[in-house]
């Protein structure tokens, strides 16, 4: 499992690093995300098995509390999704493009320091 949250920490640093340097090709790839019901529900079915597997890799971790807290969050996140529904999502989404590519860099700042962390804390 340490690998697999590696390579999702790698991962993260890559989406990260593209919304620094292209806040709107992030925009995009949300945005396309977000235009249907399967879009979005694949999204909170890979959130959930991230969830899974950060559970599963927090005992051989250099921060297991931390990685189980995530974990945690992450599946409660996932499993939130039916009950906030596809318009309240769409329109979390909506708002989140529209805030000034300043503030979306901000958040992929904070994916890449996430991304690091994860590989930091499995290898």
């Amino acid at each position: 499992m340490s690998e697999t949250v590696a390579v999702i920490g790698i991962v993260f640093i890559g989406f990260g690093i593209l919304g620094i340097a292209s806040p709107a090709t992030l925009i995009r790839l949300t945005s396309a995300v977000v235009q249907s019901r399967v879009g979005i529900y694949a999204a909170a079915a890979l959130r959930l098995a991230f969830g899974i597997v950060l559970i599963a890799a927090a005992s051989a971790s250099h921060f297991p509390q931390t990685l189980l807290v995530l974990g945690v969050i992450t599946i409660v996140a996932a499993i939130l999704v039916p009950f906030i529904g596809i318009k309240r999502l769409r329109a979390l989404v909506d708002w989140w493009i529209a805030r000034p590519p300043g503030l979306i860099r901000a958040w992929a700042a904070i994916a890449v320091a996430l991304g690091i962390f994860l590989v930091t804390a499995v290898s």
